[in-house]
């Protein structure tokens, strides 16, 4: 399953980002629990640098509906659609499929 999405810097209060700045994550996950542990970590990355998510997209490949609403209950913030956001910086991640990460990251 890939799931993409961009942070936004529209605060100008995060380190991480520069104010006004766009950086966008590409992620391939195996399973649920890959799937659980980035919503975390994005929701605690979102609140600490605070940062506004944009274009979230999950392309999902035989994954049920029940699959999706498990796992993206994580995260229940504000997600924005705009596709005049360019960011400015782009990783690709393969999510780890070992369940110490998860477990380490709660």
């Amino acid at each position: 399953m890939k799931i993409t999405y961009m942070l936004v810097n529209l605060s100008g209060k995060g380190r991480r980002i520069p104010s006004g700045t766009a950086w966008q994550w590409i992620h391939h996950v195996e399973d649920e629990l890959q799937m659980r542990s980035l919503f975390l970590k994005l929701k605690n990355k979102i609140r600490i640098d605070r940062l506004t998510l944009a274009n979230l997209h999950i392309e999902q490949r035989n994954a049920s509906e029940e699959f999706l609403e498990i796992a993206t209950f994580a995260y229940k913030g504000q997600i924005i659609y705009d596709n005049t956001i360019s960011p400015i910086r782009i990783f690709f991640v393969h999510e780890d499929s070992d369940e110490e990460i998860f477990r380490d990251s709660i």
